[in-house]
C-alpha cells in the first residue's frame, strides 16, 4: 500500500507527529499540513489508513461519514 503525500501527492516516506504521510521534501519542513475541513458536517478532518490507502476522514466518525482524498 503506497502513502501519498497530504501536500503534493508525492509517494510518502514519513508521518509526521499528528499521523500526516509527507514526501521527503515536505517532511524536512516545519510548515504546518492544514487539515481539510469536512464536506458534510465541517469539523476538522485527520488522516486515516483503508484497505486502499490514507485518505482524510471526519473526525465525528461514525455519526459523519464524511471522508477526502490525499
Amino acid at each position: 500500500m503506497v502513502l501519498k503525500c497530504a501536500k503534493c501527492g508525492a509517494v510518502a516516506t514519513k508521518e509526521n507527529d499528528e499521523g500526516v504521510p509527507l514526501c521527503a521534501k515536505h517532511s524536512k519542513s516545519n510548515a504546518k499540513i492544514k487539515t481539510p475541513l469536512c464536506p458534510e458536517c465541517g469539523l476538522t478532518m485527520n488522516v486515516r489508513k483503508g484497505k486502499f490507502g490514507a485518505f482524510w476522514g471526519c473526525i465525528a466518525f461514525p455519526m459523519c461519514n464524511g471522508i477526502r482524498k490525499i
